[in-house]
């Protein structure tokens, strides 16, 4: 994902002026302010054409369709978040007031962290008060975790319009029943919010439909370590090959809010889509991740396609040094795979010990950092794995920033990291950080374009704000071509 800071990016239809002020429905139009706005409207409503529309089916739910044309880089969606806080699963010490990560302060009144006592969000009674009178009068002990959970539990007792409109989103609670990792993480809440369960019997099984909402529905938001849900960006539907992309900003106080963009040209009708999971996992580790913790499986192009589109993130190699080892069904889990070659077979099960323990030790690998470690462990992963594997490409991208330029493997494994990330990921929506570093490599090699890899990842890294790895990086790059 992108983080994008606020910028005026348009001139007001009325006055000319330089705006920021976006129309709500087709988002193509700007205005220095509302005045202006609600002058325009009787010509631009005649115009004004929302870009989606909300479709409902049995195995999709509700998602979002264009509802005309779109040009790549068209804006379909950007608004405020319903309700927002700290990731279930963060360890982070978080502001209760803006998010922030925060140190030894706390609120006066409820105890619970504070980025500071001056901090606005925690001193507007609109956001924090109301909490801060429930977390005051429960006496839960603070921890940053569950405060979503406690957030959503007031808009369920005060029966708040946004309740009313979160309540729609799926919970999968008959997938997270005893016996599961995620009930036993749901219990854990349960105990520790005892207090406020105590109230009513019926907030024990609120608290499970609302943790089950929070890890369906939720997005990584802004500040980091904060997740939220959108009214209409949660529709979104999954594919591992989106075509949108989506950043994030904060306002004036410090609210995150959601944009989001098309990567490609869509016809009127087609699903909108975004991609749940990490663009260079393996379709096994997709579509486990996406069972897991989406209680789906992806069938897309990619998914149905043993060679990940030519890509081989997830193939393996054949002991007769020709073939490549694939799944026979991919959208299968426990089908047989094959070589490409010969008559070579291995089963799912043999498959995925072999990766995981080959992950385990991409994992210590990467713990230890150095050149000679990931060297020898990429030596021997390319006599079991495909030169693109997951496995491969993680410890290569990791290995070319360490190598020498006149090392001939550095710019043989920028090419190769370049070749898969080209296929899965063209428009840099979801790996851009991770291609310029690939392309800014490559271009410190004897022999490279360096002035054309150079402006590349320039233009990939464009988007990012000045404070995030990205933007830092774009900095090193402009000086770096002065």
């Amino acid at each position: 994902m992108n983080i994008e800071e606020e910028k005026k990016d348009g001139e007001c239809s009325i006055c000319g002026k330089e705006a920021s002020l976006r129309c709500g429905a087709c988002k193509q139009v700007f205005y220095c302010d509302k005045a202006h706005q609600r002058e325009d409207w009787k010509r631009h409503k005649s115009h004004c054409t929302r870009p989606w529309e909300v479709r409902e089916n049995e195995e999709l739910g509700k998602h979002l369709v264009a509802s005309r044309d779109l040009r790549p880089g068209e804006i379909v969606i950007c608004e405020p978040p319903l309700i927002w806080g700290p990731a279930l699963h963060s360890d982070l010490r978080s502001c209760v007031g803006c998010g922030k990560a925060s140190s030894e302060a706390r609120c006066e009144l409820c105890m619970w962290p504070a980025c500071s006592h001056d901090c606005a969000g925690l001193l507007d009674k609109n956001r924090h008060g109301a909490e801060c009178a429930f977390l005051l009068a429960t006496k839960v002990i603070p921890r940053c975790d569950v405060l979503l959970v406690i957030r959503l539990l007031i808009l369920w007792r005060t029966k708040s319009k946004k309740w009313a409109v979160l309540s729609s989103f799926e919970s999968h609670e008959e997938s997270r029943g005893p016996g599961t990792e995620a009930y036993d993480e749901t219990q854990n809440i349960i105990n520790h919010l005892g207090p406020i369960a105590s109230i009513d019997p019926t907030i024990r099984d609120m608290i499970g439909k609302i943790c089950g909402m929070i890890d369906v529905n939720a997005v990584e938001s802004l500040p980091d370590g904060t997740v939220a849900f959108y009214e209409t960006a949660c529709l979104l539907e999954h594919s591992c090959l989106p075509n949108t992309r989506h950043s994030f900003s904060l306002d004036e106080k410090g609210r995150p809010r959601i944009t989001v963009k098309t990567t490609s040209d869509i016809e009127k009708g087609d699903h909108l889509t975004t991609m749940y999971t990490h663009a260079l996992w393996s379709t096994r580790v997709r579509r486990e991740h996406l069972r897991a913790t989406k209680y789906f499986l992806c069938k897309c192009a990619r998914c149905a396609d043993p060679t990940e589109l030519g890509t081989h993130l997830s193939s393996l190699k054949c002991p007769c040094k020709d073939g490549s080892i694939l799944p026979k069904d991919p959208l299968n889990f426990d089908t047989e795979w094959c070589c490409d070659r010969c008559p070579g077979v291995l089963s799912s099960v043999e498959v995925a010990q072999l990766t995981d323990r080959l992950e385990e030790e991409v994992e210590e690998a990467s713990k230890l950092a150095r050149k000679e470690v990931f060297s020898d462990l990429l030596s021997r992963l390319s006599c079991l794995l495909h030169r693109n594997h997951q496995h491969c490409i993680a410890v290569g991208h990791s290995l070319i920033q360490l190598l020498a330029p006149d090392e001939p493997m550095k710019a043989e494994l920028c090419k190769g990291i370049l070749e898969v990330v080209d296929k899965l990921d063209p428009q840099g929506a979801r790996l851009a950080l991770y291609t310029a570093i690939a392309l800014r490599e490559l271009s410190k090699c004897p022999g490279e374009d360096r002035q054309s890899l150079l402006t590349r990842a320039m233009l990939l890294l464009k988007p990012e704000p000045a404070n995030s790895p990205g933007g830092k990086l774009l900095k090193l790059i402009e000086m770096e071509l002065c």
